[in-house]
């Protein structure tokens, strides 16, 4: 019978399978809101800090689809399908 192994070994890392599963999102053309998602997720991927890679990343997936709801002027000034805010 083998030897159980004592010691810690290193962490098994999944070859790209599971970052696309986690990390993968497609930001709607020429929004900010989207583009400032997409800036923060490779901020955090280059930090690797994955808790917000992937708030990021499902941040861009369930923003609302431009192309399939009426467009207005977001807060902002880019075309986003949220309501307008004002104070």
């Amino acid at each position: 019978m083998a030897d159980p192994i004592k010691y810690q070994r290193p962490p098994v890392e999944l070859a790209g399978a599971m970052d696309a599963y986690l990390y993968g999102c497609t930001p709607a053309e020429d929004c900010g809101v989207c583009a400032s998602l997409m800036h923060e997720l490779d901020d955090a991927k280059k930090a690797e800090d994955w808790g917000k890679a992937y708030d990021a990343a499902a941040a861009v997936r369930n923003h609302p689809r431009h192309d399939q709801r009426p467009r207005s002027i977001s807060a902002t000034g880019s075309p986003c399908s949220a309501p307008v805010v004002t104070k």
